[in-house]
């Protein structure tokens, strides 16, 4: 199952020449397995922005370096949809 989030603000990614290769207007958001749940729980020690990014990159199939380039807005939105594929854990003692 994925979800598709239509960025706010779209990217544009150029080579190094700096030449625009490519414009990115949304994302493809895909549940998570195993190893990206691994990966995600490993970036959280690192902080809060790494695991965002991890998350994000996991669940867009996207690289780091695209990443860095979208807007915060659309890192909080994509995010938020991509942590609704984790669910909820009740801790112990909570109701």
């Amino acid at each position: 199952m994925t979800t598709t989030y239509t960025l706010i603000y779209p990217v544009e990614l150029k080579n190094k020449a700096g030449d625009a290769m490519e414009t990115i207007t949304e994302l493809q958001l895909k549940r998570f397995n195993g190893a990206d749940m691994k990966a995600i729980a490993n970036a959280k020690a690192k902080g809060e922005g790494e695991m965002m990014a991890v998350m994000l990159c996991r669940s867009a199939s996207i690289p780091p370096s695209t990443f860095d380039q979208l807007d915060g807005e659309d890192i909080t939105a994509a995010g938020e949809i991509a942590a609704g594929f984790i669910g909820r854990v009740q801790t112990t003692g909570s109701q």
